[in-house]
């Protein structure tokens, strides 16, 4: 009999240990995670291959008629952004402006962003409307915040460009007249 118990209690004591060993113990740890966003402000012009836009100036029908512009709106180009913005900062703007060359004399080029279109996220811009290309920036989309547009055409802001004769009597015979439009992504 005296065998059987300690048969029992060793059996008890076995049990008691694994349950001991098995016990969850329950303790709270604390980890730290750290991650940095820099700052982006990022512009594109889409499609990147030919972004060139051409205008043609053609002769009246006969004599005493006015020249007319060959194709006077184009609206194959597409702005995409991306922009995070940094602490304390509400938005930016994205002006437009000829930074090389120059528009011929009798003639204004005229730009006007489309609102937003595609699957970009965030606080987009914008469009501030028709604007007159010239020297000094102008702002063509407005309060864009922490955002991106999407890549590529069908996405961002639809540019159309338009031309028109503004005064006959300065329009001279040239060659070609190239010049550049400089987009610029600015804080606010």
């Amino acid at each position: 009999m005296m065998n059987n118990y300690f048969k029992k209690l060793g059996v008890n004591i076995f049990f008691m240990l694994i349950v001991f060993a098995v016990y969850p113990q329950w303790e709270n740890r604390q980890v730290s995670v750290f991650f940095s966003l820099p700052e982006v402000a990022l512009v594109d012009i889409e499609p990147g291959i030919d972004n060139s836009i051409h205008f043609t100036i053609i002769q009246g029908a006969g004599s005493g008629s006015s020249p007319t512009i060959e194709q006077s709106n184009n609206n194959s180009l597409w702005l995409n952004y991306s922009s995070a913005l940094p602490v304390n900062q509400n938005s930016r703007s994205i002006t437009a402006e000829v930074s090389q060359g120059t528009v011929p004399k009798g003639l204004k080029i005229f730009l006007e962003a489309s609102q937003f279109s595609g699957n970009g996220n965030g606080q987009r811009g914008i469009s501030s409307g028709k604007i007159e290309l010239t020297n000094q920036p102008r702002p063509i989309i407005t309060g864009i915040g922490n955002s991106y547009t999407g890549d590529g055409v069908q996405s961002g802001h639809q540019l159309t460009f338009s031309v028109e004769i503004s005064d006959f009597t300065q329009i001279e015979t040239s060659g070609e007249n190239n010049f550049l439009v400089l987009y610029t992504l600015t804080d606010n």
